[in-house]
């Protein structure tokens, strides 16, 4: 007569790069997981990311390692220029020398990249369950059970629910119930292909221009093929949280000061992403019973 326990069962709401590490995290401990994620189709918004040589060994621990690392740029250093006369402020160097040093390198990726890293991961392992599609609309906890309720009505019980559903999270509104914070920053996203991108400007690096309400970053993607542009400044106006579609006149209006090195680059994208930023204010306790939330 066997004695064994039956596996625990959690269920992960939302398919994020959080989401998706979450799963294979659990999945080391043997825990089954059920992956429910909103949209239709599985994909990262947004461009670049920088990774450490801890994000690196976090991601081998996930299975993800390899394929990280086949879709990263190794940079050579991190380097900060005053934006407003073009001087250099700070350089790190992140070559050989420190990846030796370290055992992981200093990369950078796009995020879809690395969303389908750990993705394909998911995909591949008989622990997890991943159903798209599916849009939380209520869940219910005791001290050791979970039951999450979806739009077209259908019922999902295991042993805990984690939330990894990000700024507008239903977990966390049904956990805690607080509202998300519109900061009033606006960051400006695009990727521009190497040929587009002022040559002086084709650095094997993550580069941050900064003065005084200026903040922009660019650096390789996908094998040097593409740049990364970031811009970030605290808006004039209203502002309520949302994705959409950018203005090249609004970004160049918040940037007329700077240097024409870097100045020049904004002019390149042929579209801007531009994220009207939200945050949360930080609570002490982000669990209740059977849930939690990712962080």
């Amino acid at each position: 007569m066997s004695t064994s326990k039956p596996k625990q069962k959690i269920i992960v709401v939302g398919g994020g790069i959080g989401g998706l590490a979450a799963a294979m995290a659990l999945t080391r401990q043997g825990i089954e997981v059920l992956l429910l994620e909103q949209a239709a189709e599985i994909g990262e918004i947004g461009a670049g990311i920088q990774l450490g040589p801890n994000a690196y060994a976090a991601l081998d621990a996930l299975g993800a390692g390899e394929a990280a690392r086949n879709r990263s740029v190794f940079t050579d250093h991190l380097t900060m220029m005053d934006a407003v006369d073009a001087s250099v402020v700070g350089r790190m160097e992140v070559g050989e020398a420190f990846r030796a040093r370290f055992g992981n390198p200093y990369g950078v990726i796009h995020r879809a990249d690395i969303h389908l890293s750990i993705l394909e991961a998911v995909r591949e392992h008989p622990l997890i369950t991943f159903r798209t599609s599916t849009h939380i609309s209520g869940f219910s906890v005791t001290e050791n059970a979970a039951e999450v309720t979806d739009s077209e009505g259908n019922v999902y019980r295991a042993d805990a629910v984690i939330g990894c559903d990000g700024v507008k999270s239903v977990v966390r509104e049904n956990l805690i119930g607080d509202e998300a914070r519109v900061t009033g920053h606006v960051v400006y996203r695009a990727v521009v292909d190497v040929e587009n991108m002022p040559e002086e400007l084709q650095i094997n690096a993550p580069v941050l221009w900064a003065g005084p309400r200026c903040h922009l970053v660019h650096y390789p993607l996908r094998g040097g093929q593409q740049y990364n542009l970031v811009v970030t400044f605290h808006s004039r106006q209203q502002e309520e949280w949302s994705v959409t579609e950018g203005s090249k006149e609004e970004v160049l209006s918040y940037f007329e000061g700077i240097h024409p090195t870097p100045h020049q680059m904004l002019d390149r994208p042929t579209s801007w992403r531009r994220w009207a930023t939200a945050d949360r204010e930080p609570v002490e306790n982000w669990g209740q019973g059977a849930s939690t939330l990712l962080g």
